[in-house]
């Protein structure tokens, strides 16, 4: 009913979105950080140990479907890098950065209907992904047994992280703030849960949930309906 009722207004007010044009799109590009540190949160504001924001690139493509949904296609790079947390195991050594990389596809849900301004536009979304997270050492917190460590190799006081590629199930929030007609700002958060699987079910890094966030500015742009029709023409 709430939502048959959002729907309904979105209809008669229209919407700075979608209306009698085709091919509604908007391109972004901004930073991100990663919080790889699996402390689910508790500490989540610890920038100098637990956000990466190394290269931290982001680059989105977003299909606009009518007043309240959209296709959102997110690139973005980043680099884990000396001294940071990873999933509460150690930190990673100096000399041993690791890239990082993630390509995601998500439908986002508009609740900008709710306010009587459009300036601010929130959203939540649900989707998938695939990210891979390159070779590096970690210094572990905790080592399972005692140890010489005069008399040892260190492989064996040092976890050494292969490189791994995984799908993750991915949702969150953010919103836009349209601070011009085509131009506006954005703000995304990202919990991503990851798929292990084959050899890395076990052992640090095996699963990698983190979390994602990501500011940037957009750009709003329609593909003229009496552009497209002169083309179908053509076809």
């Amino acid at each position: 009913m709430v939502f048959w009722m959002f729907n309904s207004q979105a209809q008669t007010k229209g919407n700075k979105r979608v209306n009698d044009a085709f091919g509604n799109w908007s391109f972004g590009a901004g930073i991100n950080t990663v919080d790889d540190s699996g402390t689910k949160g508790k500490d989540l504001f610890n920038f100098e140990e637990n956000w990466n924001t190394t290269f931290p690139l982001t680059v989105n493509l977003d299909y606009y479907i009518d007043n309240q949904w959209s296709i959102s296609l997110t690139g973005s790079t980043n680099k884990y890098v000396s001294g940071k947390n990873i999933d509460s195991t150690g930190i990673v050594i100096e000399g041993y950065a690791a890239d990082y990389l993630a390509i995601d596809l998500a439908a986002k849900l508009y609740l900008g209907d709710i306010f009587t301004s459009y300036a601010f536009d929130p959203y939540m979304f649900l989707g998938f992904g695939y990210n891979i997270i390159g070779a590096y050492r970690l210094d572990p917190f905790i080592v399972d047994v005692p140890v010489d460590i005069d008399n040892i190799p260190n492989d064996v006081i040092f976890y050494n992280i292969p490189e791994i590629g995984k799908f993750t199930l991915n949702g969150g929030a953010g919103f836009n703030y349209w601070f011009a007609k085509t131009w506006g700002l954005n703000f995304n958060f990202t919990g991503k849960v990851g798929i292990p699987s084959g050899e890395f079910k076990k052992g640090p890094n095996s699963v990698s949930n983190h979390a994602q966030f990501s500011l940037g500015l957009i750009y709003f742009f329609r593909l003229k309906r009496d552009l497209l029709m002169k083309n179908r023409l053509l076809l």
